[in-house]
């Protein structure tokens, strides 16, 4: 069997399988990809225009929710309701673990509920993922989510079409998305 990249196997299974795709964002364990596709006028075919993914450490990515659930003692299993009764966002450094957890002890001590910091590291994510990956590329459109973290949270895959004002139409989720690349 040949060797596929997982950037490439996620931009081929999308383009095959929902070619109205004009973006993806994959969430792995330790890295984070988004990639950018465009319709061929001379073809017709999609193809990608652009792939991203995160070059170094795993900010923003399924480890560093994990070490952040660490970090306030709660079960990974507990997280997504924590983060689903939050109901103030804290601006939560999404670049790298030592920075989140320099920004989270203050907060800690401050009194901030687990439910908000739970909510706040959902979208510490989504920012890292679209200041650092789409580095002001818009994503809009039919935007794909894939991955462990964006299938099995789906607090952090709302984050996402919160923050990117997707609708319905324009929120793909596959059943299998952990399973795309």
């Amino acid at each position: 069997v040949p060797f596929v990249q997982e950037v490439v196997a996620n931009s081929l299974a999308v383009m095959k399988y929902y070619p109205q795709a004009r973006s993806a964002i994959e969430l792995g364990g330790q890295d984070a990809k988004v990639i950018f596709f465009r319709q061929n006028t001379a073809t017709g075919r999609l193809e990608v225009s652009e792939m991203r993914m995160n070059g170094s450490g795993a900010g923003g990515t399924g480890a560093f929710i994990d070490e952040i659930a660490s970090l306030l003692k709660v079960a990974p299993e507990e997280y997504e309701a924590l983060a689903e009764n939050g109901t103030q966002l804290y601006d939560i450094s999404g670049r790298c673990g030592v920075y989140a957890k320099t920004d989270i002890q203050p907060l800690i001590n401050e009194g901030a509920t687990r439910e908000d910091h739970a909510a706040s590291i959902f979208q510490a994510v989504v920012n890292q993922t679209i200041s650092g990956l789409a580095c002001g590329k818009p994503i809009r459109g039919h935007v794909a989510f894939l991955g462990g973290p964006l299938h099995f949270l789906s607090e952090l895959k709302e984050a996402f079409i919160r923050t990117l004002k997707l609708d319905d139409e324009h929120t793909i989720a596959p059943l299998n998305s952990h399973l795309f690349a």
